[in-house]
């Protein structure tokens, strides 16, 4: 199941980076003042949060030691928030808003 999320993430996040906002908000799209960049950047974080659960899977795989699943959940940690802070930034910078 985790692996049909992460997969879904990827699927949405390579659409929006195509150009297709919709997927995103609806209302949104007519706040955006550049649209191909807003869908690029949100697209990214998107991307981003994807592969960070992903490659924190991986690690996690190898071994069932605590020091490699604490890595693993560092990894996920990082980037679900690294991801979170650029799609605020995104939103702020294109959307007219965060909210």
């Amino acid at each position: 199941m985790i692996v049909y999320s992460v997969m879904m993430l990827v699927i949405f996040a390579i659409l929006i980076m195509k150009g297709n906002a919709s997927l995103i908000n609806c209302y949104r799209e007519e706040r955006v003042k550049d649209r191909a960049a807003y869908c690029t950047k949100m697209g990214q974080a998107l991307l981003i949060m994807a592969f960070s659960t992903t490659v924190s899977g991986v690690v996690s795989l190898f071994s069932g030691e605590k020091p490699v699943i604490f890595t693993a959940l560092i990894v996920t940690l990082v980037g679900v928030s690294i991801g979170i802070v650029r799609i605020f930034h995104v939103q702020k910078k294109y959307g007219g808003g965060v909210f």
